[in-house]
């Protein structure tokens, strides 16, 4: 049994609850222990809610006798921020990446800030997908599994409470295929989940049971903790009309007032249903469930079913679900509608379920990275030793062979300290002699440099129009000149040049496309630049024209040709040097 056993958490505000479940054919459970704990704390004091939790916490672990064990436990909406958002059709590959993105648009929070999962919904062949996102900041999800931890057992992640209640009412109520809304009060939230055939739907809203209690506090001038006792010793939903008022005029007070939050959650419920026929495309309602601790004041069923014109029962979660012998029927019985969470987690730990979203902590994301690298880890080790040994072996064989050949070597030293003098000296010489060849294989590079240069220059005319008529070597911007001497100096000095570009002037003659002749023929320079396929000369590919060429534009009619300029810059392999 122990192979068989699921063991779920579900950490509420005000209420712990734990069980252990066995698992049968086909994904099916059967709860075999059940531990509940209720507590009375203001969810506005989260200093002292979070110590009588975690004391419950600690309690059902005990009595559950489950320390040391993986556990996955389920967190309440209320932290969790739950989005729907529509895709286009995803590619499989991509769909990770993709939704990532959205979920940074939809979360309010720096998405390395916040926990955050997914579920893809409806058919992926559909032209639309749709999409639930949920995600808590990090820091919070941290703290309640450090809660966690620390009563004992091992954190497996976090569920979302509307996620598995939509999952307990699917297996559940899977004969049933009209609309059917699942309301699950909570002490801080509502979760309305909508179920109808394939198609789901879910929103939260901040109203729930510790809202009433508050209410209550506020009309009788009480603490929370007491005014939250009278609302369960005492209180009930006020039927108003033509029912009578309760004897007691404090208890009449309640329920009036626990009647008038309830109209708050009301006018929820129907702006949520109509979002959902409006924009999500559902059908109107045929049934709704309740759930939650709050789902048992008595007479709200009758007042939702005034209010909403619809039949209205508690949902059980354990109308497919069996329970052992040894487990209080009668407490399973009459609790039933404050277990569809519990129930839900078991279902998905067992198998296949319509909606599965982890929120994995930082420590168990860090657990499960340490536990991918472990094999590797260990035949590393394993290997290193291996080597380490082998190595040992090696070391001292070698150290013997050492020894021998050391005096072998010495011997033959000498020798050869001869015979690489004489092969630096060589290379001394053959240094030198490439040396004085050099100047001839520049004469040469140059001689042939020249013709290229033309002959390119040339091979880009395609008609008469255009005429060259200087071509002006420059270094760094400024022209190669000749001095008074004839011989080759660079702005005024007699440093060795590099020619890394070239000024080429010529004249354009009167036709039909003006000076268009010449963007066409830088054009045709440039286009070679871009093209990897073909020799090109210049460094022309992110050249910008209206910096390297000016063209007279030619409008005055009063002259045969018209002047252009262009100064076109080499690549590194085409620049060349000179030197007096």
């Amino acid at each position: 049994m122990a192979d068989d056993r699921i063991i779920s958490l579900t950490l509420g505000s005000q209420q712990i609850t734990g069980a252990i479940f066995s698992r049968g054919a086909n994904g099916s459970v059967k709860l075999e222990k059940l531990e509940h704990r209720d507590f009375i704390g203001d969810p506005a004091e989260d200093s002292s809610r979070n110590a009588q939790g975690a004391q419950a916490l600690n309690e059902i672990v005990a009595a559950l006798k489950i320390k040391g064990k993986k556990v996955s436990y389920v967190v309440t909406s209320f932290p969790v921020l739950l989005k729907f958002a529509s895709l286009p059709a995803l590619d499989g590959a991509q769909v990770d990446q993709i939704v990532e993105f959205e979920a940074q648009q939809q979360v309010p929070y720096p998405i390395n800030e916040v926990v955050w999962g997914y579920q893809l919904m409806g058919d992926p062949d559909d032209i639309e997908v749709e999409v639930l996102l949920a995600a808590v900041k990090s820091d919070e999800l941290n703290e309640i599994d450090e809660m966690v931890t620390a009563s004992g057992v091992k954190s497996a992640g976090a569920e979302v409470s509307p996620v598995a209640m939509y999952n307990a009412l699917a297996y559940n109520y899977s004969d049933y295929e009209g609309a059917v809304l699942l309301v699950d009060i909570g002490a801080r939230t509502t979760d309305m989940i909508f179920r109808e055939g394939g198609k789901s739907f879910i929103r939260t809203v901040k109203i729930g049971g510790a809202d009433i209690s508050r209410a209550i506090a506020k009309e009788f001038g009480t603490e929370f903790g007491a005014a939250d006792q009278r609302k369960i010793n005492d209180g009930f939903v006020a039927l108003g009309g033509a029912y009578a008022d309760h004897e007691d005029p404090e208890i009449a007070g309640i329920s009036k007032v626990v009647r008038n939050s309830l109209t708050r959650l009301h006018s929820e419920i129907m702006r949520t249903i109509t979002f959902y026929r409006s924009q999500q495309g559902g059908g109107a309602p045929e049934m709704l469930l309740l759930s939650g601790a709050t789902s048992g004041l008595p007479f709200i069923r009758e007042f939702f079913a005034e209010k909403l014109n619809l039949p209205v029962d508690h949902f059980n979660p354990f109308r497919n679900v069996s329970v052992a012998k040894g487990v209080d029927s009668g407490f399973v019985s009459t609790n039933a509608h404050r277990l569809g969470d519990l129930v839900g987690s078991a279902l998905q730990q067992a198998g296949d379920v319509p909606m599965a979203i982890d929120l994995i902590p930082e420590s168990v994301q860090n657990e499960r990275i340490l536990a991918k690298r472990k094999p590797a880890l260990i035949v590393s080790v394993l290997a290193l030793s291996a080597f380490l040994a082998a190595m040992g072996v090696f070391f001292n064989k070698g150290a013997e062979v050492t020894s021998a050949k050391a005096a072998e070597i010495e011997s033959k030293a000498g020798d050869l300290k001869a015979h690489n003098d004489a092969i630096l000296d060589a290379k001394d010489e053959i240094d030198r002699i490439d040396g004085q060849m050099n100047p001839y294989k520049d004469a040469v590079i140059h001689r042939i440099y020249w013709v290229r240069v033309f002959n390119y220059l040339a091979s880009k005319m395609e008609n008469d129009l255009l005429y060259l008529t200087t071509i002006e070597p420059l270094s760094a911007g400024v022209p190669l000149i000749a001095d008074q001497d004839s011989q080759l100096s660079v702005a005024g000095t007699e440093e060795t040049a590099t020619v890394d570009s070239f000024l080429i002037k010529g004249l354009w003659r009167e036709n039909a496309n003006g000076n268009n002749v010449v963007y066409d023929y830088f054009k045709r320079l440039k286009d070679d630049a871009s093209d990897e396929t073909t020799d090109t000369f210049f460094d022309l590919e992110d050249a910008d024209v209206s910096e390297v060429l000016k063209a007279d534009a030619g409008t005055s009619d009063d002259r045969y040709a018209y002047p252009f300029e262009m100064k076109l810059p080499l690549p590194e392999g085409n620049q060349v040097k000179f030197s007096k």
